[in-house]
C-alpha cells in the first residue's frame, strides 16, 4: 500500500474509533433514582449488614423535596462520575449541604469526553470486570475512604447508579460476607429503572470469577484493589453488626 494510502487509512481508524454518544439530557431525567440502602442484608458467621450507614444512587444534580435522599443526614458523599459527566449534568446537590464531606473520585476520566465515551476494548461480556480492573486506582481511594472513621452515613453513587455505583456494591457486600445470590439480586434491582437495557446476572460473573481466583474477597482485595488487611478490618467493624 502506498505510503499516503497508509497514513490515511490509519486516520480513518483513528477517527472511526467506536464511540458512545451519551444522552445527557435523558440521564439528567434519572436524578435521584435507583437509590437504595445497602444495609439489612444477612451476612457471614449470623451478622448483618447495618441499616442506614451506605447507600447507592445514580446522580444526584437535582433532588425532589419527597425524595428520600432529601432527609438523609448524611456525613460522606463519593460521587464516581467522571469531570465530564459532573460538567454536563452538573455537581451533586448533597455537597452543598452543610457538614457533608464530598469527595469527587473521577471515575472514567479516560473514556468520557463532551461528545460521549469510547470504552476501552475488553472482552464481549466482561464490561464490568473492565470497570474492576480499569480504574484498580480509583476503587482502592474508594474503600480507603471506607475504613476511616466517622464518614458515615455514606452515599455513593455514578450517573446511572448502576454500572460503576453497581460493581462497586458488589465488591463491598462481598467484602462483608453477603452471599453472591443476594448481591445478583441487588445488583439487578436497578432494570427497575433502567428496563429498555437490563442488566443481567452473568455481568457480574467475571467479577466473580477474579474474587475466587485471587483466593476469595480478602486475597481480592488485597492484591487487586490494594488493601490493607487493617482496612477490611475497619470496614467490617463499621458496617456489620451482630
Amino acid at each position: 500500500m502506498p505510503k499516503n494510502r497508509k497514513a490515511t487509512a490509519a486516520a480513518t481508524e483513528k477517527t472511526e474509533a467506536p464511540r458512545v454518544v451519551v444522552d445527557f439530557d435523558l440521564l439528567r431525567t434519572y436524578a435521584a433514582q435507583n437509590f437504595r440502602d445497602l444495609g439489612g442484608h444477612p451476612a457471614a458467621n449470623s451478622r448483618r449488614v447495618r441499616a442506614g450507614m451506605v447507600f447507592r444512587s445514580s446522580h444526584l444534580a437535582e433532588v425532589p423535596p419527597e425524595s428520600p435522599i432529601s432527609r438523609l443526614k448524611l456525613r460522606t458523599l463519593v460521587t464516581l462520575q467522571s469531570r465530564a459527566e459532573v460538567k454536563h449534568l452538573g455537581a451533586p446537590e448533597p455537597a452543598s449541604r452543610r457538614g457533608v464531606r464530598w469527595e469527587h473520585i473521577p471515575m472514567g476520566d479516560e473514556w468520557f469526553n463532551d461528545q460521549g465515551y469510547t470504552e476501552i476494548a475488553n472482552q464481549p461480556g466482561r464490561g464490568h470486570l473492565a470497570l474492576v480492573m480499569h480504574f484498580r486506582s480509583d476503587w482502592r481511594r474508594f474503600f480507603k475512604l471506607l475504613a476511616e472513621r466517622d464518614v458515615y452515613p455514606l452515599l455513593f453513587h455514578c450517573s446511572a447508579g448502576r454500572d460503576r455505583t453497581g460493581v462497586g456494591a458488589a465488591m463491598l457486600l462481598s467484602m462483608l460476607g453477603v452471599d453472591r445470590n443476594r448481591i445478583v439480586a441487588d445488583f439487578l434491582e436497578s432494570n427497575l429503572v433502567y428496563t429498555k437495557l437490563p442488566l443481567t446476572a452473568g455481568q457480574l460473573e467475571p467479577v466473580f470469577e477474579l474474587i475466587d481466583e485471587n483466593g476469595g474477597i480478602e486475597g481480592f482485595m488485597r492484591e487487586v484493589i490494594g488493601l490493607e488487611p487493617g482496612e477490611l478490618a475497619l470496614i467490617r467493624e463499621d458496617l456489620l453488626e451482630d
